[in-house]
């Protein structure tokens, strides 16, 4: 079979997730003579996905919504899909579009599946009884979906693999752990750290259980102690999510001049550059995307010592970890790291050798690759 005629489809949450975490590998397997098919809930991106020569396909997940009946539609398209390209490989990007392609795939012609789970986020949190049955019947599913023969499940972190191996059917064997999506060290260069202010910096989706309030709560204590430094915080509010902060809240948040508050912003690079410092006291990641990027572009983080984070950070070399949903301990870590000046260069330039050694872009291509390789032979 020739290159030219072999065919991948990704299917992902969103085309938005798609362009900052999987497009570098989508582009390699272009040149390599993939035909490259991309099925998601499109937003802003669909005419450039289109430009680069990737064929789209519209597919309604209806994030974050457990409701059945909104299930049979995106099942429904993706069967057709499957029938219609005849993929050679079908990957499967986040936890729903995981159970939904997975378990389509079982009547559909394809053979050869990557399952991406980036992160077992909000859905594993919740302690509750609801919370625990949810649990337990997407383990049902995954367990069902893991029966494929020709499998390969790519993880983040270390945690995510000992929790599917013991709580599903999962074999060793069909892991590969790729330690995040990897950073473009050309684009996220070093920079020296402000001379003149200190600057605190968090950026991440604004929902609670990134650890927004914990956040807000610690810069409140400092404030308190007369700590003297600005405090900026970037994103997006995800309606769609559970744990969804309020706008009342952050415009609260705003007339209190607790924060100085931005909405996402493309270019990352130039919040990264301005900062002393990035926060991010997240409940649980998968790898997080923007403790990569802090590093390439040689800026401590200080984050929770919680399966993805404490991952993505070497302790009191590349940055600092602190225990999750405790607003005094991020507090004091913030504190003593703006005043040590001496430690503050000596983790920026060690976060930048980490990112350079552990966070390459190309690197992660290539284990993309490989396993795209090693499947489809």
């Amino acid at each position: 079979m020739n290159k030219i005629s072999k065919k991948i489809v990704y299917l992902v949450n969103t085309d938005s997730f798609f362009i900052s975490h999987r497009i570098r590998i989508a582009d390699q397997l272009k040149k390599n003579g993939y035909e490259i098919h991309i099925a998601t809930e499109f937003t802003n991106y669909k005419n450039l996905l289109k430009k680069k020569g990737f064929i789209t396909h519209d597919i309604r997940f209806n994030k974050n919504s457990l409701n059945i009946l909104l299930a049979f539609v995106p099942l429904l398209q993706i069967m057709f899909l499957l029938f219609k390209v005849k993929p050679n490989i079908l990957h499967l990007i986040s936890l729903k579009p995981s159970i939904f392609g997975g378990l389509i795939s079982f009547i559909s012609p394809v053979k050869n599946i990557v399952i991406s789970i980036t992160g077992l986020g909000s859905m594993f949190l919740s302690k509750n009884l609801f919370g625990k049955f949810r649990e337990n019947i997407f383990n049902l599913l995954l367990r069902i979906i893991f029966l494929h023969n020709k499998l390969i499940v790519i993880l983040q972190n270390k945690s995510d693999e000992k929790y599917l191996l013991k709580k599903t059917n999962l074999r060793k064997e069909k892991v590969k752990i790729i330690r995040g999506s990897g950073v473009d060290l050309n684009k996220f260069k070093f920079s020296k750290l402000p001379k003149k202010n200190i600057n605190i910096v968090m950026i991440s989706r604004i929902i609670a259980d990134k650890g927004i309030r914990e956040y807000i709560d610690s810069i409140k204590y400092l404030k308190k102690k007369n700590l003297i430094a600005n405090f900026y915080l970037v994103g997006n509010i995800d309606f769609s999510n559970p744990s969804a902060i309020k706008k009342s809240e952050l415009e609260l948040w705003k007339k209190k001049k607790i924060i100085k508050y931005f909405t996402h912003k493309k270019d990352v690079f130039s919040i990264l550059k301005k900062s002393s410092i990035i926060v991010l006291p997240s409940y649980r990641e998968g790898f997080p995307k923007v403790l990569m990027e802090a590093a390439a572009v040689g800026r401590p983080s200080i984050t929770t010592n919680v399966p993805g984070c404490k991952d993505a950070v070497i302790n009191n070399k590349t940055g600092i970890l602190v225990p999750p949903k405790n607003h005094i301990k991020l507090a004091k870590a913030i504190k003593d790291l703006s005043l040590d000046k001496r430690k503050l260069k000596k983790i920026s330039v060690l976060a930048r050798k980490h990112a350079v050694k552990n966070f390459n872009i190309i690197n992660i291509v290539y284990q993309h690759i490989l396993i795209y390789q090693f499947l489809d032979q």
